[in-house]
């Protein structure tokens, strides 16, 4: 079956039936020339045993848990549709972390999770807001217990914002900040409004490691090499892989590799 990836390694997509997006160029790991991130959704939850198993030898070295939402009232933390945490508790699939602990046992090529929060067409930094606005950010706070449980039970080394409707630099750096202080490295995921993202990673410093650039959709005109310039380091550019009906839209293996060798060549990116 077709599987949706955003970025599939030039070699091809995983095999079975992930459904997943993916944005080659994850955070460099000390000695390594290529690296590659899967943003995963459904199946890395409920997918079991033999999906881990397949990203451990996939050769993605990021897996990105791909989406969190945020409860405007509650501050509930939720995967797409599954409830994970509650209350500074986490309250889903009792397996899930073991699970989620294989990914990094050898042998494997994953050294890196990530949490990804929003997504297009969400409210999630609306919500951030308004309950930072309503709580602040500190440890008595619900999204401080909140995003510490989650932590806990995904093992994650990270943290992406896809913002793509509220951007309120405030709330977000201060989000950012808090994030930082609970052991998360971030990454940032931006299609547009360029001064707004320069501006949440001067603000958050050396807290930013990975920018993944949409290179698709909404954002399928942006140049990595302007954008690297304008962030003050190299971007990741992430294409979509064939999905959709009959496999009809994105990019075949070839074309990603085409692509990304001239972004190599002209924007000095270390992947694709």
């Amino acid at each position: 079956m077709c599987s949706r990836l955003r970025l599939p390694l030039l070699a091809g997509a995983l095999a079975g039936s992930l459904a997943a997006f993916a944005s080659f160029a994850a955070a460099p790991a000390p000695g390594s020339l290529h690296h590659s991130a899967i943003f995963g959704g459904g199946p890395f939850y409920s997918g079991g045993q033999a999906v881990m198993d397949d990203l451990r030898a996939s050769g993605f070295d990021t897996v990105i848990l791909w989406s969190i939402h945020v409860d405007a009232r509650t501050g509930n933390l939720i995967l797409n549709d599954k409830l994970l945490v509650a209350d500074g508790r986490y309250v889903g699939d009792p397996d899930w972390p073991s699970r989620l602990a294989t990914l990094k046992r050898q042998p494997t090529g994953v050294r890196r999770i990530e949490v990804s929060i929003g997504s297009g067409g969400t409210d999630d930094f609306a919500a951030i807001r308004d309950l930072i606005a309503a709580q602040g950010s500190g440890p008595g706070s619900i999204l401080y217990r909140n995003f510490q449980a989650l932590k806990a039970a995904t093992g994650a080394d990270a943290a992406n914002f896809d913002d793509e409707s509220t951007y309120d630099l405030d709330s977000s750096a201060r989000f950012g900040t808090m994030l930082a202080a609970l052991g998360y490295r971030l990454a940032l995921v931006p299609y547009t409004k360029q001064a707004y993202w320069r501006s949440l990673k001067e603000a958050l410093g050396g807290k930013v490691d990975t920018i993944y650039l949409q290179v698709y959709d909404g954002g399928a005109r942006n140049d990595p090499a302007a954008w690297s310039s304008a962030m003050g380091m190299s971007v990741n550019p992430g294409l979509w892989s064939l999905h959709g009906k009959a496999c009809r839209q994105g990019d075949s293996p070839a074309v990603v590799r085409t692509k990304m060798s001239g972004w190599k060549a002209t924007a000095g990116i270390s992947g694709g």
